[in-house]
């Protein structure tokens, strides 16, 4: 008996305690409607027309995907053309600062069959394989407002979000939430 009696009190403390927290949960701008609709029907009716009312927005997620793909023979001569004008210039340059070295004109012929750093391009690969980056925006509309029906308390529980009508709102974080502005009830 005593088993029983601690349990029923431990239950009324905890719903006691649901109960206030609940309500402290429940936003200021709430409109719980005193009507009661004759059916659930008519209840249903209403609360559809209320969410209808209440208008859309849309979110939008961004997603970006690596892939590795071959390189193009267009590509590779590309490449190729670019490492080959690269190692001109870097010729050119060494052999500019040699003839300025130079002290006579024996000096300045040596300077024409080229320094020995200047022949280090050969060992240059080119690429076989690319990373490429695809960017997706996906865009979904919301109702502003939705409406569960609770059968238990014979009402349609419905909440308005704090979202503008229209908005675009991004969604960077995963199990980010955007939060409810009203509660509303229409019972039968």
């Amino acid at each position: 008996m005593a088993v029983v009696g601690s349990g029923l009190v431990g239950m009324l403390v905890y719903a006691g305690l649901f109960y206030s927290n609940a309500k402290r949960t429940v936003p200021v701008s709430s409109e719980i409607d005193d009507s009661i609709y004759q059916s659930r029907e008519q209840a249903e009716t209403a609360a559809n027309e209320w969410i209808s009312l209440g208008g859309v927005y849309v979110v939008e997620t961004l997603t970006t995907v690596r892939r590795t793909v071959p390189v193009t023979a267009i590509e590779k001569k590309k490449l190729k053309s670019q490492i080959e004008q690269s190692m001109r210039k870097k010729i050119e340059a060494e052999y500019n600062r040699c003839l300025q070295r130079a002290e006579n004109s024996l000096a300045k012929e040596l300077c024409s069959f080229g320094p020995p750093e200047a022949a280090v391009g050969d060992d240059v690969k080119i690429p076989q394989k690319k990373t490429i980056q695809d960017r997706k925006v996906r865009t979904i509309e919301y109702q502003r407002r939705e409406c569960a029906d609770d059968q238990e308390l014979r009402s349609f529980e419905c909440i308005e979000l704090d979202v503008a009508r229209g908005e675009i709102v991004s969604l960077s974080e995963e199990g980010e939430e955007i939060p409810v502005k009203v509660f509303r009830q229409f019972r039968y």
